[in-house]
């Protein structure tokens, strides 16, 4: 196989949200928050008349999507045994609560890796693709997710 890629990488920062572990034995399983961060690694064989694998100018969308699901916002895994007390406290104004499979580094890793991809197949129809997803919670803790 001769086929070449190109990639291309973008960093989001500042994404100040809140989660708890519940399943852990551990002090994680209190509220507690980070800054986020999201690296993407972008791909394509074919570039863009601009010579581009994405127009970094052109993912205001991602951004948007990165602020309502992390900017300020609290989140809770589906399974969590105190959702409801958590969609208590949305519906008293008291958090922002957002809610997927598994809220931890590796599940918001792939969770946002498969968001991000959608969006970047549809912008470019299919011509460029997500190729591996990097969350970072603080300077010292990330997770990668990459499909096979």
């Amino acid at each position: 196989m001769n086929e070449k890629f190109f990639t291309s990488t973008k960093r989001f920062v500042g994404f100040p949200c809140t989660h708890r572990q519940w399943k852990a034995e551990s002090h994680c399983r209190f509220v507690h928050g980070y800054s986020r961060e999201f690296y993407f690694e972008f791909e394509s064989n074919e570039l863009t008349k601009e010579g581009w694998v994405v127009d970094f100018g052109g993912l205001k969308e991602v951004k948007a999507w990165l602020d309502h699901m992390f900017d300020h916002t609290f989140l809770a895994s589906e399974d969590d045994p105190h959702l409801d007390t958590f969609k208590d406290l949305e519906k008293c104004g008291v958090i922002q609560l957002r809610t997927f499979e598994n809220i931890g580094m590796e599940g918001t890793a792939k969770y946002v890796f498969e968001e991000v991809d959608k969006m970047i197949k549809r912008q470019t129809d299919g011509r460029a693709w997500v190729k591996l997803t990097e969350v970072r919670e603080n300077e010292k803790n990330s997770a990668i997710y990459r499909p096979r």
